[in-house]
């Protein structure tokens, strides 16, 4: 189950920055939010609600990150996409260019929590 967890966090990290440099090229071109950009990010959050579950299931047998700073990484990488869109919903700001910049952040994120999770 740790294998899983690991390759699932690798797997965020990848996912994200390639969904962030996307968001950031289509954000430069001032492209419209498009259904395939909108499910990548959707695909993004259930990736890591699962990782989370992962994670659940190793605390639950007894296995612990060796910093708790693990969790609040965890957590902010699920939490990020709904904050930013709930604070840009009333702003100019490209829409699109700010789901790419967030994702970059929870790519960030993710790598910090496999170097927090570490025993």
């Amino acid at each position: 189950m740790l294998g899983l967890h690991q390759l699932i966090a690798q797997a965020l990290v990848l996912y994200y920055a390639l969904v962030g440099i996307w968001g950031v090229i289509l954000g430069i071109r001032k492209a419209e939010m498009s259904s395939a950009y909108r499910g990548a990010l959707t695909i993004g959050v259930v990736m890591a609600v699962v990782q989370a579950a992962v994670g659940l299931g190793l605390l639950l047998s007894g296995r612990s990150p060796a910093s708790d700073l693990h969790y609040l990484y965890g957590a902010t990488v699920i939490l990020t996409l709904p904050l930013v869109a709930s604070y840009i919903a009333d702003k100019k700001f490209p829409r699109v260019l700010a789901f790419g910049l967030a994702s970059l952040f929870m790519a960030g994120l993710a790598l910090r929590a496999m170097t927090t999770g570490q025993v």
